[in-house]
């Protein structure tokens, strides 16, 4: 199965702006199997993110949930992107002043096996309509042979 959410082009809004973040990541992710990752690849996502401000909560490399800025979320994207390929299929979105609620499917591969999980992460935008603070939440669903 491959990636099942609609281009940024189709949204509007803040929405548009969550949906740009995932199409930015997930080239983010592609890149990092070819390396480590620059201030060049990181330019665009960095574009959308108030990165001073960001906080991320959530699993993200191991199962216990954590709290990361920015420069240690950089760090973790370049590790999971070296050894993980990720697709996901978009089920809601939801708009809301200042927060998007994106609810995935997400299957993440690595070694052999792909990890199914339902997930929704909570986007949340400063005044300037940077992303400053993600909520993810994970609810495991099983794995299957890749």
């Amino acid at each position: 199965m491959a990636n099942e959410i609609p281009a940024s082009s189709e949204f509007t809004g803040l929405s548009r702006a969550v949906i740009a973040y995932s199409e930015a990541f997930t080239r983010l992710v592609g890149k990092a199997k070819a390396g480590t990752l620059g201030d060049a690849e990181w330019a665009e996502i960095e574009g959308l993110v108030n990165t001073s401000a960001f906080v991320r909560e959530g699993v993200f490399l191991g199962p216990q949930a954590e709290v990361i800025d920015w420069a240690t979320y950089r760090s973790y994207v370049t590790q999971y992107g070296g050894y993980t390929d990720w697709e996901g299929t978009l089920r809601r979105i939801t708009e809301t002043p200042g927060r998007v609620i994106l609810e995935l499917e997400e299957r993440n591969t690595r070694g052999g096996v792909t990890d199914v999980s339902n997930t929704v992460t909570i986007y949340e935008f400063d005044a300037g309509g940077k992303l400053q603070h993600l909520d993810v939440y994970v609810m495991p669903r099983g794995e299957k042979p890749a």
